[in-house]
């Protein structure tokens, strides 16, 4: 513990390694208490290039665009995650009227999501909405997704499925929806009761006797009724998770003991139909987390079972609604608020400088040194980066250095070298070594697992656990794009109402890009040019396999070859899969006669290039390979919650973990956990915020004399 060392003033140093979301929430957490120079001589966050965030950064690009690594949002089930930014826009205290000045008009709810199903070897939107209840985010002392709240919120997304079947169509329904209502109130009942009788519980037995009988009855018959039989599908999806969380004594063995099976073992196991098995509903939580064994969306999907069921179950315990959205891009709405805030606590950020390894001590028990390489330095005169610009007064993060505070700026402008990756060709313009005792006390580890094996070398060969762990955990590539068109959701063919402000967000549509967004609300933070303001703005996510090994980091063409093949996807991609998503986004509707089902490229907005037809237009849009170590996406395969390192378990006497690869007790790849091994992260260096305050940490895995 560094409150047991000295630095130079006799209080530790802490140095932060990685300015993502892990990183800069322990920085949060450890300058809470607004006497923590009391306790720590300094706070320190080290990051590669010009901006933070990690996989949430985002930055503005031509006409001030956002520009993301992927699709981002909160969903109301975010514990952590939701109280913590209330508390930063609080202590933000922007002036009213100012862009995003609270949490309230930072985070926009959304009771409205979209899953898509084959039928008939054609993608039809099955659309959802998801009550809404008068939960609000609060202190992070009253949060508390217990159990019991899981399971008060999965009853009330059954009487949500009862209330949406449609009993014109007979007798059939009618009686299904009278008996739905009457298990309902009597599964209540014994949900308010005592949850830890096991398999012995009366709601267990409810639904084997009452649930399943009907449902193999009605099923069969409603195999030509969309509306009833995704009705049927949804009831008996939560009804499984019912019996099986209690079935399996979740309750008091928690979730960890189901992570050696995978979640469809599982759902089986506890008696799901096959059609509930495949349907969008229970993938739906599949592919939103990206569990694909190598990031190969053509083979089945694997996912450790307790995982599966701790994130389904939490995810109808939510706050407010469902889905709470970003106002702006994630840069702004998470991300430079969050900095902001730290800034004025004293909390100190060293910008371009690149972990490249940590050396251990010869006697292996603690971190010795950390090798950096010093990308850019400051002009005279400039005591620190100024990272942020504005964009119509919103505080943003640019798309390239700040060129005028660096000496080797006229170079950055010249060049444009990307700085934030690993294949980078810039030359460090030096080099650092940060030294035990001297320059930290104690280190915090926060980059992603990918970054593991490249710098972790030492620590792999004399802790084998990590190595088990960098095994048992894999970190994917993904791709994202984002396209500008002239075009409304509503003229390009989307069918249904939305309400004001409302965005189409779906997961389950067609691979590799299997998620999407229109967030059209988000033009008007952008600066486009009054002749060619766009109409809508739609985002796309997805998946990409790796097409060769992971090549040496002076293979400097790597990235060009990886960013032209999402590139060629897209493109492709948007040929296959537009017309199916709005069917009036096609060349035949616009320019017949034509193409009825691909995409009109024509209707991409490209100032610049106004003269471009055609796929010519696609230059002008935005895409992205994620394919950089910390930037991949960390999956959770059975077996793999063994694996995971606890904050204050790194194995090292100086060293701290954070990151959504740690154990959470969530364990899976999202903010909410990466949130939650932030606040860990720093209970493990000083104590705050005590475990208690961390919602949904299980008490089965709290430490002994942390």
């Amino acid at each position: 513990m560094p409150s047991d060392q000295a630095g130079t003033a006799g209080k530790p140093k802490v140095v932060i390694l990685g300015g993502g979301i892990a990183g800069l929430v322990t920085a949060y957490g450890l300058t809470e208490d607004p006497a923590w120079r009391d306790r720590f001589e300094s706070v320190t966050v080290h990051q590669i290039g010009w901006r933070l965030g990690g996989k949430c950064a985002s930055s503005r690009g031509p006409h001030r665009r956002i520009q993301e690594h992927g699709i981002h949002g909160f969903l109301g089930s975010y514990w952590n995650a939701l109280p913590l930014f209330a508390e930063i826009y609080a202590e933000l205290g922007r002036p009213s009227g100012a862009p995003l000045a609270s949490f309230e008009e930072a985070f926009r709810r959304d009771d409205f999501g979209i899953l898509w199903e084959a039928v008939d070897s054609r993608p039809v939107a099955w659309r959802q909405r998801f009550p809404s209840n008068d939960l609000k985010p609060q202190s992070r002392e009253a949060a508390d997704p217990a159990f019991a709240r899981a399971m008060a919120g999965l009853v009330r997304g059954l009487g949500d499925a009862a209330l949406e079947i449609d009993t014109a169509s007979g007798a059939l329904t009618a009686a299904l929806k009278t008996r739905l209502r009457s298990l309902i109130e009597r599964l209540a009942a014994t949900l308010a009761q005592d949850l830890q009788d096991g398999a012995a519980h009366p709601a267990v037995t409810l639904v084997a006797d009452l649930w399943r009988p009907l449902r193999d009855l009605l099923f069969p018959l409603a195999s030509g009724l969309a509306p009833l039989r995704r009705s049927l599908i949804v009831v008996d999806f939560i009804l499984t998770l019912i019996k099986g969380a209690l079935d399996d004594d979740v309750p008091t063995r928690g979730y960890d003991h189901l992570d050696a099976e995978t979640y469809s073992d599982w759902l089986a196991r506890h008696g799901a139909r096959p059609e509930t098995i495949a349907s969008p509903m229970a993938l739906n939580y599949i592919n939103m987390t990206y569990q694909y064994p190598d990031g190969d969306t053509s083979r089945p999907p694997c996912m450790a079972a307790g995982v599966y069921v701790h994130w389904a179950l939490h995810a109808f315990a939510y706050i407010g609604d469902f889905i709470w959205r970003f106002a702006a891009g994630s840069g702004e709405t998470l991300i430079a608020p969050l900095y902001e805030v730290l800034r004025r606590r004293g909390v100190r950020f060293e910008f371009f400088h690149k972990v490249e390894g940590l050396r251990l001590t010869p006697d292996g028990r603690s971190v010795a040194a950390v090798e950096l390489a010093v990308q850019a330095t400051l002009k005279p005169g400039h005591a620190v980066y100024e990272p942020l610009i504005a964009v119509k007064g919103l505080p943003s993060w640019p798309e390239a250095p700040l060129a005028d505070q660096l000496v080797e700026g006229e170079a950055l402008e010249r060049l444009k070298p990307d700085l934030e990756s690993w294949w980078t060709p810039w030359p460090a313009a030096g080099r650092l070594i940060l030294n035990s005792g001297e320059d930290f006390d104690h280190l915090v580890f926060a980059l992603s697992i990918g970054a593991v094996p490249h710098l972790c070398q030492e620590l792999i060969a004399a802790d084998p656990r990590w190595g088990a762990m960098v095994e048992a955990l894999p970190a994917h590539l993904t791709q994202a794009m984002q396209i500008w068109v002239d075009k409304s959701v509503h003229e390009l063919g989307w069918r249904g109402a939305l309400k004001p402000g409302e965005s189409v967000l779906s997961t389950t549509f067609l691979n590799p890009f299997n998620g999407h967004g229109e967030f059209a609300d988000l033009i008007p933070l952008e600066d486009w040019p009054d002749t060619a303001a766009p109409r809508g703005l739609w985002y796309f996510c997805g998946l990409m396999t790796a097409d060769e090994p992971e090549p040496p980091f002076t293979d400097h063409d790597y990235p060009r070859r990886q960013a032209a093949r999402v590139k060629a996807q897209a493109i492709q991609y948007l040929q296959a899969a537009m017309g199916a998503l709005v069917d009036k986004a096609t060349t035949q509707s616009w320019s017949p006669p034509g193409d009825p089902f691909g995409f009109d490229f024509d209707r991409l907005v490209a100032p610049e290039t106004p003269d471009a037809r055609g796929m010519a237009r696609f230059d002008s849009q935005f895409w992205r390979a994620n394919i950089d170590p910390t930037e991949r996406y960390v999956t959770s395969p059975p077996g793999s919650t063994a694996a995971r390192l606890k904050a204050w378990d790194s194995g090292f006497s100086n060293l701290s973990l954070a990151g959504d690869w740690i154990y959470t007790g969530l364990n899976i790849g999202s903010v909410e956990g990466t949130v939650m091994s932030g606040l860990l992260a720093s209970h493990a260096v000083c104590g705050s915020p005590p475990l208690e305050r961390i919602a949904g940490y299980p008490s089965e895995a709290h430490p002994a004399g942390v």
